[in-house]
C-alpha cells in the first residue's frame, strides 16, 4: 500500500510473522555469531532456539545492514528500492495513506 508524508510516497506493509514480507529473513544469533537460514549449519542451531545461547531474530537489508525487525513493524520501500523498518508508532505518526 502506498503512504505519503511531508516529503515522499512510499510503499508500506506491516509485518506480523514470517511469510508477511519477502526480503525479511530469520537469523539465529549463536555463540559463534550470526547464522543465517540458507547456511549449512542452520538446522543444527535452530533446535536450540529459545534456550538461552540461540537466538531468533527477522531482520531486513537496510543501506545501514542487516537491522531488526519486530512484528508490528512496517516495511517501508523507498522510490530508489531502499528498505527500512519502522515502529508503528513512529510510521501511523508520521505516514498518512494515499
Amino acid at each position: 500500500m502506498k503512504y505519503k508524508n511531508q516529503s515522499e510516497v512510499v510503499e508500506a506493509v506491516q509485518w506480523f510473522q514470517e511469510g508477511d514480507h519477502d526480503e525479511v529473513i530469520k537469523l539465529l544469533i549463536t555463540p559463534e555469531g550470526t547464522v543465517t537460514e540458507d547456511s549449512i549449519i542452520y538446522s543444527a542451531w535452530e533446535s536450540s532456539i529459545g534456550d538461552g545461547i540461540v537466538t531468533l531474530v527477522y531482520a531486513i537489508e537496510t543501506p545501514e545492514g542487516l537491522t531488526p525487525v519486530t512484528p508490528g513493524d512496517y516495511i517501508i520501500t523507498r522510490a530508489n528500492g531502499e528498505m527500512s523498518p519502522c515502529g508503528p508508532d513512529i510510521f501511523e505518526q508520521s505516514y498518512k495513506p494515499v
